[in-house]
């Protein structure tokens, strides 16, 4: 697993450092100074390193992608100038701002000696994960709040809102985390920490918004997608490895399988391909992926998704994942790793970010009703409506989970703007049944939703993929990915992220990306050059595994070992009565609690273990 923990404690005595981290293949980075001792545990490999002069210390993990190009705004040309190198220069060329200059995915630490300065970075789209706690006393930062609790003066305490954001959206959105007083360093952000007044401020350096602020590109339909693919061809030039076999995640959809037709026309042998199957077959993909991989070439590898294998993963999500995370997909994309690592690929390509790139839009039009009304009127409207006691009329109160989906339409009919619309549809519990199940709940955290805000030339549909791609796909798809890869030290390729791509995505009207109501109009425009129109274009099925039918089954007894008045009671971290009631009405055949009963079971796992 690659990852690294570090603090600074302003105590100011020379410490031991035989920390847990010791026992583990960490190397350690002490250093002791008069006021504050700086400490950094990290595991140094190909897509991480520490690198020291008299200037500043510099940790990076990941992998940065426009070496070429920095080289060329530093005039310097040496075809093998390290990374190191590189990087030594572009800061003594422009301070802390080369961060800002920095394409890739990666999580960086920069300590600049002088000014006793502590700067905490992530790439723009935010891939690698990066927490930090602050306090008079300590500085704690790295890539798992979990392994906070190995640093002095911090006791780790789950925050109520953050719980209760979790059971929201099924994972916790940035900036927050679970744990009080920590947070995510943001996408596109740096913090920098003055060691010597004890402050702390950050720098957003790059905001998707902003892509959205120019005029529309009036070029040609057939010019416009001639560039796309030449983006998308960059892209994955810059992002392919060098001397190792490489794999990619094929679904058999336009995403995957776009990435596939270009991966293996660069590739001298065949690329390998990697699907999960079903024995459902209304949510199988595996035979699509097959035709796909049979038209292309590519070695393929399938493995069909039994609930032997939901049994053996499901209780390891909360080892892998650091926070509590719901989503149903991973559990298949843990399994993917898993054959990853079996067939010896350090590197896997992922379609992440398709949708929101080349727009999937659902329900545009809707969105354009409802927000053509003023908000004022909007409001007025439903505000009666609100102050109606659903939940406590007998005989709806718990038939097909009315209660929520009445109160859910009232949040999107009153909501201000699109990023509110669509939180609202993507809420799983009302406010007062939050209030109910969540000790010492009172008031929801802001969260990304409540911080985007488009300006200039964008339209409705820029505003739709905009929000889910800076909510559910960083905070959902890419948690997803990166922590099921991560843990067996499988380098994550991310091709649709590209920050040039986006940009130019962003200048592309609405009327070509969704063209007569086909939505990713130039992503599959690009894919018919490589692939069949007639192999592609069918419905997409998804990771839709069947969790409710294995929680009545197989996994039963251990939900019922993970939620009962026992340890509900121990942990006194939900109202116990609310809790059980969720459990047995779904056992109790209303699988219109399944969903919720899932995303609680998830929390009491990750908890049993976070608490060791």
């Amino acid at each position: 697993m690659q990852d690294f923990f570090g603090f600074i404690d302003h105590c100011g005595d020379d410490f031991s450092t035989s920390y847990y981290f010791k026992k583990n293949k960490n190397r350690l980075l002490y250093k002791h100074y008069p006021l504050y001792n700086l400490f950094l545990s990290y595991i140094p490999n190909e897509t991480s390193f520490l690198m020291e002069d008299d200037a500043f210390i510099l940790y990076i993990q990941g992998n940065i992608t426009n070496q070429s190009q920095l080289q060329l705004e530093l005039e310097i040309y040496q075809p093998h100038l390290s990374i190191k190198k590189l990087l030594k220069l572009s800061y003594e060329a422009w301070n802390v701002r080369f961060i800002e200059k920095l394409e890739g995915n990666f999580a960086l630490i920069l300590y600049e000696k002088e000014q006793r300065m502590l700067t905490l970075a992530k790439d723009k789209i935010g891939s690698v994960p990066l927490n930090f706690y602050h306090s008079e006393e300590v500085i704690i930062f790295g890539t798992r709040v979990s392994n906070f609790h190995h640093a002095p003066n911090f006791t780790p305490i789950i925050n109520p809102k953050s719980l209760a954001s979790y059971l929201q959206f099924g994972s916790v959105l940035q900036p927050n985390t679970i744990l009080k007083e920590c947070y995510k360093i943001k996408s596109g952000t740096y913090n920098r920490f003055d060691l010597r007044k004890k402050e702390y401020f950050y720098n957003t350096y790059w905001r998707l918004e902003n892509c959205y602020k120019y005029k529309k590109t009036t070029l040609l339909e057939s010019d416009i997608i001639k560039q796309a693919h030449q983006h998308l061809k960059n892209s994955i030039e810059k992002e392919y490895p060098n001397n190792t076999k490489v794999g990619l995640s094929l679904s058999g959809g336009y995403d995957s399988s776009t990435i596939a037709a270009l991966l293996q026309e660069k590739s001298n042998g065949k690329l390998e391909t990697f699907t999960i199957g079903f024995n459902e077959q209304s949510i199988n993909e595996a035979k699509d992926a097959k035709i796909i991989s049979l038209h292309l070439g590519t070695q393929h590898h399938e493995h069909y998704f039994t609930v032997k294998d939901a049994l053996k993963i499901i209780p390891r999500l909360s080892k892998i994942y650091d926070e509590p995370f719901a989503e149903y997909a991973a559990t298949p994309t843990v399994l993917t790793a898993q054959l990853l690592k079996e067939e010896g690929i350090k590197d896997i390509f992922v379609g992440d970010g398709g949708d929101e790139v080349f727009a999937t839009a659902d329900d545009t039009h809707f969105f354009e009703r409802i927000h053509a009304l003023p908000h004022v009127l909007r409001e007025g409207v439903t505000e009666p409506f609100k102050k109606l006691p659903v939940e406590k009329i007998p005989y709806i109160k718990n038939l097909c989970n009315l209660p929520t989906k009445y109160d859910k339409l009232l949040q999107i009919l009153s909501s201000k703007n699109i990023p509110q619309t669509i939180e609202a549809r993507n809420i799983l519990f009302r406010e007062s049944e939050l209030e109910n199940l969540v000790r010492e709940y009172t008031i929801p955290l802001l969260t990304t939703f409540d911080e985007i805000n488009f300006k200039g030339y964008h339209e409705t549909v820029d505003e739709i993929i905009g929000t889910y791609f800076k909510t559910t796909m960083t905070d959902g798809e890419l948690v997803k990915s990166y922590g099921a890869m991560n843990n067996y030290n499988i380098r994550l390729h991310t091709p649709f992220l590209d920050e040039k791509l986006i940009a130019y995505m962003a200048t592309i009207p609405s009327s070509i990306k969704i063209k007569e109501g086909i939505k990713k109009y130039i992503l599959k425009e690009i894919a018919h050059q490589y692939i069949p129109k007639n192999l592609l274009d069918r419905p997409k099925s998804g990771f839709d595994i069947p969790f409710s039918l294995w929680m009545r089954n197989e996994l039963k007894e251990l939900v019922y070992s993970q939620i009962n008045e026992k340890r509900l009671n121990k942990d006194k971290l939900f109202y116990t009565s609310s809790v059980i009631q969720i459990r047995d009405n779904f056992y109790q055949g209303n699988d219109a609690f399944k969903y919720k009963l899932w995303r609680i079971f998830i929390f009491q796992l990750w908890y049993e273990n976070f608490k060791g």
